[in-house]
């Protein structure tokens, strides 16, 4: 058994290492990414560093990558490189889902991939001491099924966002064809609840007032656990009864997870706010099937169906990927029509991009990129105009803003409980305060937001 001089030994040595060190970090890609950075940031100055900007020299960048699209794998890349030419001599360390791609990175010093953030601090410090840093990282390789158990980043209650992100989940079993995210993290597994319920604890304390559950497939909480479908609403029901949360949000749902029951216990957390991102990818299922996604159209619709019933108000958004090999100007069609019957607040847009590892890859009839392009811009069009649609209607309605971006000293922008963007105008000498739930009324809309008033202030609509 160790002895308490033996633990604080290798923590004193951290100190020592890194104490008055300045870090900067560079997050791409989703909730996930950004989770975690402020996890490793929590944990570094907590060990006596400094965060600094990441356009300023640092003594150490992270780079926490994507490879979900070809693009974040690129921009991955021209991060590290801009690193190296703002500061020759620091200690630049790669993290994530690129570094797991294999792609070249050859200007950082570290390599750490999906597994491993836990132990950044000690690879950096050992780096700094002339030490191989390999003791404290796994094998970089998420895919080859050795990782079994949830990689626990510490419980932390500082963010840098208005709305705290909540990591539950991490990997995902689905293995899409086009997707890469499975060879990257790895096979599904579930945060242990106590560390979820701690966390959210501390958030609380710590002033955020909404809560984002994140995760690679969040959908697959608990499932590793033995838990059923309904361990992620029965987990939101729990989060419900910490005081100070006023409101909790989801992150990107799966159609065939949204069963009966799933949105039946969804229905019961008053606290859960009407925003739904349920993930589509195309409206056509012949290029679903192609894409092996574990639904087609129709299933698709009772999913928004049910969670429409259980979330009244809501705001269902999703992804397509445009320009996936063998899509015809057909499917393309069906895709745009299922949409618009649909009526979702917003579309989120990828044009498809070819992932090393992937089936997808080798798929024959890959589609131009012109093609691609000129299908992106009729879905972009679309979504515009179901956002207008949308917006129109809440014209004239009361909602609770919660205040993130000071714009004017009158106007703040913040996000409506279905998370819509809603810039609210204050009367002169009002003043507004970051993570504010301020009640408004909606008088108006532009093409990116609502416009709003404060309900005590009716004289300025």
């Amino acid at each position: 058994m160790k002895t308490e001089t033996q633990d604080q030994q290798p923590e004193a040595r951290l100190r020592e290492l890194l104490r008055g060190r300045t870090v900067a970090a560079q997050t791409l890609g989703c909730k996930t990414n950004y989770y975690e950075t402020q996890a490793i940031l929590a944990r570094l100055r907590a060990l006596g560093c400094r965060e600094v900007p990441f356009d300023q020299p640092a003594d150490i960048y992270l780079i926490n990558t994507c490879t979900v699209t070809g693009e974040a794998g690129r921009k991955s890349g021209q991060m590290v490189r801009q690193a190296r030419r703002r500061n020759a001599r620091a200690v630049i360390a790669a993290l994530g889902c690129q570094v797991e791609s294999g792609a070249n990175l050859e200007a950082a010093d570290l390599l750490i991939g999906t597994q491993g953030k836990s132990k950044v601090a000690e690879a950096l410090a050992a780096h700094l001491a002339g030490l191989p840093d390999s003791a404290y990282l796994p094998d970089n390789g998420a895919s080859n099924g050795n990782n079994p158990i949830y990689e626990e980043l510490g419980t932390w209650g500082r963010q840098e966002e208005t709305r705290a992100v909540l990591k539950i989940q991490d990997g995902c079993n689905n293995f899409c064809s086009y997707c890469a995210i499975p060879l990257a993290r790895g096979r599904s597994r579930s945060r242990l609840e106590t560390a979820i319920l701690a966390e959210a604890e501390h958030l609380a304390d710590a002033g955020f007032q909404e809560i984002v559950l994140t995760g690679i497939h969040i959908c697959s909480y608990g499932l590793d656990l033995g838990l059923d479908e309904t361990a992620l609403p029965r987990l939101l029901l729990k989060l419900a009864d910490i005081p100070g949360v006023k409101r909790l949000r989801l992150g990107s749902v799966e159609p065939y997870s949204v069963t009966p029951s799933f949105a039946e216990v969804l229905a019961s957390v008053p606290k859960l706010c009407p925003h739904v991102h349920l993930s589509l990818q195309s409206g056509s299922s012949r290029t679903l099937r192609r894409m092996n996604r574990k639904y087609d159209a129709l299933t698709y619709e009772a999913s928004a169906a049910r969670l429409a019933q259980a979330l009244p108000g809501l705001n269902l958004t999703t992804d397509i990927i445009v320009g996936f090999p063998g899509e015809t100007e057909a499917d393309h069609q069906d895709s745009l029509a299922f949409c618009r019957g649909i009526g979702f607040g917003k579309i989120h847009v990828f044009r498809y991009s070819a992932r090393a590892g992937t089936r997808a890859a080798s798929f024959p009839d890959q589609v131009s990129p012109e093609v691609a392009a000129a299908r992106s811009r009729d879905f972009q069009a679309l979504s515009q105009a179901l956002w207008s649609r949308r917006a129109a209607g809440r014209v004239g309605q009361t909602e609770e803003v919660l205040l993130e971006q000071q714009l004017a000293p009158n106007e703040w922008q913040g996000y409506t409980r279905c998370y819509e963007n809603t810039n609210v105008r204050l009367a002169d000498g009002r003043m507004g305060a970051n993570g504010q739930i301020l009640p408004v009324c909606l008088t108006g809309y532009n093409r990116q937001a609502l416009l709003a008033v404060p309900q005590s202030d009716p004289s300025i609509i």
